[in-house]
């Protein structure tokens, strides 16, 4: 994690404004969980309350055959995608029902809950109105300060579908 993002998220969190947030962005594999999930290990260690999901890959062989969905408030983790069915599709993989309720789970407990909320990743499902899409608008009117993981192509979309006014980009390469 750059060192010059937790100072910046800090005086972001204490001068936010309606509908703005963090948008850390890179493509497939750059990192954005990693740097997330120093992130908020570093907020919880200021004893900033940090909620929402984190969403890292299971590798096998070197190639990612899915996700796990991790609840950052609870702890709880659960199987998120994979190569079989069912599940709803994305792309080459399938997002299990129950894990995607469990992730919309913890990022609306997060907006109730927590000073900062992480959504691993706003993606295609996300910008179809689907996926975690519900879960994202009430976070992004809740009092909670949003970190949104988003592809580099999809952050445009992504700032307007979700009406986002003001956001701190924090791009990794």
């Amino acid at each position: 994690m750059s060192r010059d993002l937790l100072p910046r998220l800090l005086v972001y969190l204490r001068h936010r404004k309606e509908h703005s947030c963090i948008i850390i962005s890179g493509e497939v594999g750059a990192g954005k969980t990693l740097v997330a999930k120093q992130l908020a290990a570093a907020l919880k260690r200021l004893n900033i309350v940090v909620g929402g999901i984190l969403s890292p890959r299971i590798v096998q062989d070197g190639a990612t055959v899915g996700y796990t969905v991790c609840d950052l408030m609870s702890g709880e983790e659960q199987p998120f995608a994979g190569l079989s069915t069912p599940g709803i599709v994305v792309g080459r993989f399938f997002i299990d029902r129950r894990a995607l309720d469990l992730a919309c789970r913890a990022i609306e407990d997060g907006a109730r809950n927590a000073q900062v909320v992480f959504v691993d990743e706003v993606g295609r499902l996300e910008l179809q109105g689907a996926g975690l899409a519900l879960a994202v608008h009430t976070l992004l009117n809740s009092s909670a300060l949003p970190v949104l993981l988003v592809r580099d192509s999809f952050v445009p979309t992504v700032v307007k579908t979700f009406s986002i006014n003001q956001y701190i980009p924090y791009h990794i390469c």
